[in-house]
């Protein structure tokens, strides 16, 4: 048995929308923003899939990075 103290806080959480796969040895998720059909399959076993959500720990940004996304292809 653990006991918890104020020091082990849980990491502050927030809810997203999600397709889960319905397959029942398959665990992989998507979030909803990166799916493109309007009923995606899972990638890993092409089991369809199904909306849900998740609480996922929410991201904090640390500094000014910027991100270079894709080269031009002329």
């Amino acid at each position: 048995s653990s006991i918890v103290t104020e020091e082990q806080q849980k990491p502050e959480v927030e809810q997203i929308e999600i397709w889960k796969c319905k397959g029942t040895e398959c665990k992989a998720w998507v979030r909803k923003e990166f799916v493109t059909e309007a009923l995606p399959t899972c990638p890993l076993c092409q089991t369809q899939m199904v909306r849900s959500y998740k609480h996922v720990p929410v991201a904090t940004k640390k500094g000014n990075k910027k991100f270079l996304v894709g080269k031009k292809r002329f």
